[in-house]
């Protein structure tokens, strides 16, 4: 009987647990939005730009 009573408290646990993964989660899928964003938001440099024409 004492096997029943832990199982109830792991169970308990793990459902604890589960919820933390996906908090964690959305914090990193937050952060790599903006740094996603962020990149894209960049301009690009005139250096690059002229080796680029070079190509063409």
């Amino acid at each position: 009987m004492p096997s029943e009573t832990g199982s109830s408290r792991n169970e308990t646990s793990r459902k604890d647990t589960d919820k933390k993964p996906a908090a964690k989660a959305q914090d990193v899928n937050g952060a790599l939005r903006r740094a996603y964003e962020s990149t894209v938001d960049e301009t690009i440099p005139q250096s690059l730009l002229d080796l680029l024409s070079k190509l063409d």
